[in-house]
């Protein structure tokens, strides 16, 4: 029963951070987890790397240890 109920965990997450990213655009990862307070840092980031693998989120990185996420439908292409 146990991965049954890490299965609907992690699907909340991710339909938490989409929520999230649809109400408030483009969010650094720390605005992500201040804004999802039921949610641990670890579960985040394991739920926007398999999201971001797969497309539905993209990551940009801003700073040394700052990135950005946005939905996939929303993403912007910066050159450098």
């Amino acid at each position: 029963m146990l991965a049954l109920e890490d299965t609907i965990v992690e699907m909340l997450l991710e339909e938490a951070i989409v929520e999230k990213l649809r109400n408030d655009g483009p969010c650094c990862f720390d605005d992500v987890v201040a804004g999802l307070p039921n949610f641990g840092w670890g579960q985040i980031f394991v739920a926007v790397d398999c999201m971001s693998r797969d497309g539905r989120v993209f990551l940009r990185q801003l700073g040394y240890s700052t990135y950005q996420i946005s939905l996939g439908s929303q993403r912007t292409e910066f050159s450098s």
